[in-house]
């Protein structure tokens, strides 16, 4: 029988109206939501330009409106991406055991100008992660949205979703502009998340427009753009001493590929190193001991970080499915781990894809 993997990437799919449902009845007009424009539907999220959903307002069934534009959503995902039954299932199918959870829409939502609405977002999305796949199953380990804008705020949300189940902490990939994640201003932050024994998670694409090239070439440009604030914010957090600070602390670069850590590790060590006289803090260790020690980054398809696992070591690598969406292994992910792990030992391709995540986030499966 083939060994059970675990997914450090994975996604929920939200209800179109969870924040019309669920936000305070003073902020619900000002809910992220679907809306119809020039006979498209649209996702409109305060803040940031319409993301469209789909086709005409009317499709095939008849479905009208927001009825429509669900209709599209289904048809875009698998059903587990909503529903935590049909989940296991296709998670059985496939041979994967638990998964931690990241959100779709609501990746969005770190970009709302506005405090109270951006933060009453966040917490009503956690809310829902908990209700839905939280109290589901074991299996599941949710990652709870945390604006960081408001230090204070933030670890008092922290503090609430440690106590509804969720197991992780998702942070925007890009600092707000004022207070990047080299300022002492998060130690509070960091302090909260290392109490819980909850990672400290960013996905590509968060904190700032995973948009920024629409000419020839966009498409590419973007994807490409999109993870590299993956390898500045895990170098912000390694060399300027936040993960030396605090040593129980684990951060992951989230859908961002695995093949770029070792030319990053090789990097920060070269200037550790080669201009000491001008760097500050003076780490007792170099900044790529650090990444070793307490970072890791997800990947899917990509085998480049297996290929330098010797240089970065395997706990820094996790294997990630990205369910239900459509770039993911799912329903191949056992084709695809032959395909990657093709010469790699059966003990590091179980602590790649298997029990680095498993200590992590608590999904260790049943004996």
């Amino acid at each position: 029988m083939t060994a059970l993997v675990n997914s450090a990437d994975s996604h929920v799919v939200e209800p179109l109206d969870l924040w019309q449902q669920r936000l305070p009845r003073h902020l619900r007009d000002r809910a992220p939501r679907v809306a119809e424009v020039d006979g498209k539907w649209v996702f409109l999220v305060e803040g940031m330009p319409p993301r469209r959903m789909g086709g005409p307002s009317t499709n095939t069934d008849g479905k009208a409106g927001g009825e429509g534009a669900a209709a599209s959503q289904e048809s875009r995902f698998r059903a587990g991406g909503w529903d935590p039954d049909e989940r296991a299932r296709d998670l059985d199918a496939d041979g994967v055991w638990g998964e931690v959870l990241y959100p779709t829409i609501a990746l969005f939502g770190f970009m709302i100008p506005d405090a109270e609405l951006r933060m009453e977002t966040a917490r009503a999305y956690n809310d829902w992660l908990a209700e839905t796949f939280s109290a589901a199953s074991k299996r599941f380990a949710g990652a709870a949205m945390i604006p960081v804008q408001d230090v204070d705020a933030a670890v008092d949300e922290i503090e609430r979703v440690a106590a509804l189940g969720l197991r992780s902490v998702m942070l925007p990939m890009h600092a707000p502009a004022e207070r990047p994640y080299n300022s002492a201003d998060y130690d509070a932050v960091w302090a909260a998340a290392s109490h819980h024994g909850m990672p400290c998670s960013f996905h590509v694409g968060t904190g700032s427009s995973p948009w920024t090239e629409r000419g020839p070439g966009g498409a590419v440009i973007n994807y490409v753009e999109v993870g590299l604030g993956a390898q500045r914010t895990l170098a912000y957090l390694a060399a300027s001493g936040v993960l030396e600070r605090f040593p129980e602390l684990h951060v992951v670069m989230v859908e961002c590929g695995a093949g770029w850590l070792s030319w990053l590790l090789e990097r920060m060590d070269e200037a550790f190193e080669e201009h000491a006289q001008w760097v500050n803090p003076k780490l007792p260790e170099p900044p790529s001991s650090y990444v070793r020690r307490q970072g890791h980054v997800t990947f899917g398809n990509d085998a480049a970080g297996v290929v330098n696992r010797s240089f970065t070591g395997v706990e820094a690598l996790l294997w990630a499915s990205d369910y239900p969406h459509p770039e993911g292994t799912w329903p191949h992910t056992r084709e695809t781990l032959d395909r990657i792990f093709n010469d790699v030992s059966a003990t590091e391709r179980r602590t790649i894809t298997y029990e680095t995540t498993a200590a992590l986030y608590g999904l260790e499966a049943p004996a």
